[in-house]
């Protein structure tokens, strides 16, 4: 604050930033800005939607294929013999679709954090929306896209014959350390993002990498490197794939102690990228 005092003298008064406050603090304001801004993120949410399959052939049938058409690869690269998965108590193609799915809400949910600001620059500059709201709006999307995919895996699971497991109707649940895991990542790289802008596509191509020590597509029984398994094993990743698909299917699982203990880090990550949001979100009006 700055005053001229009575000697016609420019004072400038500092006072302690409300934002140096605590990982409580940010929990509560994420809260607060989100809620107050519930209406705001609702009509952001409709208006993508509806633009993202106006425009294409299919129309809203795009939503229901979309989970079937990112595994095509692998069912292909698995029917040609190329992909050797292993054995599991599962049909492949439902092994696949699950596992994809559950990783997908990792990169979708980070990816859509992550450009949240940017998409919504304009709003930025002329409102004073509160910066979370916008950063999170796009995750209405992928919320949807779980929901809709739901419905994909629901028709795959009678295909194949088997009827799902309780635990299906606690899907989002389940899958909610993954999306925990890209929000905190996104909302760090919502703010880092506009100062470096190659840290989100260095990212998005870490996570591509990591897959590859995650069994989404394959068993771990079937890899033999004693170092690869290494990887597999200390990777928490593995648990928050391995578990849920395992309840959905057989309605039981192996280190569901694991899985509650990650999902547990996950909420930590979860609170420690809102504070780094908080600490570092005024740079971004100043970058866009």
């Amino acid at each position: 604050m700055r005053f001229v005092d009575s000697d016609g003298m420019a004072v400038t008064i500092y006072q302690p930033n409300e934002r140096q406050g605590g990982f409580i603090w940010g929990i509560r304001q994420a809260f607060s800005d989100i809620h107050a801004s519930r209406h705001v993120i609702i009509r952001l949410f409709l208006r993508d939607f509806v633009a993202q399959f106006r425009q294409k052939l299919l129309g809203y049938l795009w939503a229901l294929l979309g989970p079937l058409l990112s595994i095509i690869s692998f069912l292909f690269l698995y029917v040609a013999g190329v992909l050797q998965p292993g054995e599991g108590d599962m049909p492949y193609t439902l092994y696949v679709l699950l596992g994809s799915s559950i990783w997908g809400c990792l990169p979708g949910a980070m990816g859509a954090v992550s450009g949240g600001l940017q998409a919504q620059a304009d709003l930025i500059m002329r409102t004073r929306i509160p910066k979370i709201a916008l950063a999170v709006s796009s995750l209405a999307n992928l919320c949807y896209s779980i929901m809709v995919g739901m419905i994909t895996t629901l028709i795959v699971f009678l295909f194949c014959g088997i009827v799902p497991t309780w635990w299906f109707l606690l899907y989002p649940l389940l899958i909610l350390p993954m999306i925990l895991i890209g929000l905190s990542i996104g909302m760090v790289l919502a703010v880092l993002g506009t100062i470096a802008k190659d840290l989100t596509p260095l990212a998005t191509q870490g996570l591509a990498l990591l897959m590859f020590v995650t069994p989404v597509v394959y068993l771990r029984s079937a890899i033999g490197n004693p170092i690869i398994q290494s990887l597999i094993t200390y990777n928490p990743l593995t648990y928050l794939i391995d578990v849920p698909r395992a309840l959905l299917v057989t309605g039981r699982a192996e280190n569901v102690g694991v899985y509650l203990m990650v999902a547990a880090g996950s909420v930590v990550l979860a609170i420690i990228g809102i504070r780094i949001f908080y600490l570092l979100e005024d740079l971004v009006a100043e970058r866009l």
